[in-house]
């Protein structure tokens, strides 16, 4: 008869569930870390819907855009009612995910218009150029900075052209 001590099977148990809630919580603290790595990388001004704007003042930085005047990592003004973050007056994940959501597709927009823009300004100088019978060789009227730069991490159209 093959017979295993209580104890022993007991201890089995316990390390391998005392392993899955170590790994469940390098995972959670590693997900947290990401959300407040997001919340430090999101233009404050992103957030003001969850702050109260009577003890914050709003500015322009170098970039002509409106931002929250306050120290870094301070929360400006006070917090909403009751549900609308974390106790500490904080944005909670959802909202910071969110936010973070909303802060990406803006700047695709800006680099998208950008985008437009360069190739208008392109085409104008490939214009010109024809009129005045100048041929420019000095710079890409071809493609776009964005699609060379984008090139070069291997994403869009010119993103097979560098690794054949």
């Amino acid at each position: 008869m093959n017979t295993i001590p209580e104890t022993l099977s007991s201890s089995v148990k316990s390390n391998s569930s005392n392993q899955t809630f170590q790994n469940d919580r390098k995972r959670r603290d590693n997900i947290n870390d990401r959300i407040q790595e997001l919340l430090s990388l999101i233009p404050r001004e992103y957030f003001h819907e969850y702050y109260s704007s009577t003890n914050s003042t709003m500015g322009n930085n170098s970039n002509g855009e409106d931002s929250v005047v306050g120290t870094p990592g301070s929360i400006v003004g006070t917090p909403k009612p009751k549900g609308t973050g974390t106790k500490d007056g904080k944005p909670n994940k959802g909202q910071i995910l969110t936010q973070a959501v909303e802060y990406i597709t803006r700047l695709q927009n800006q680099v998208d218009a950008k985008n437009r823009e360069e190739v208008e300004y392109m085409l104008q100088l490939s214009k010109l150029a024809k009129v005045a019978g100048v041929t420019i060789t000095d710079i890409n009227l071809e493609n776009t900075s964005a699609e060379v730069e984008l090139g070069h991490i291997g994403v869009g159209p010119l993103g097979g052209a560098g690794s054949s």
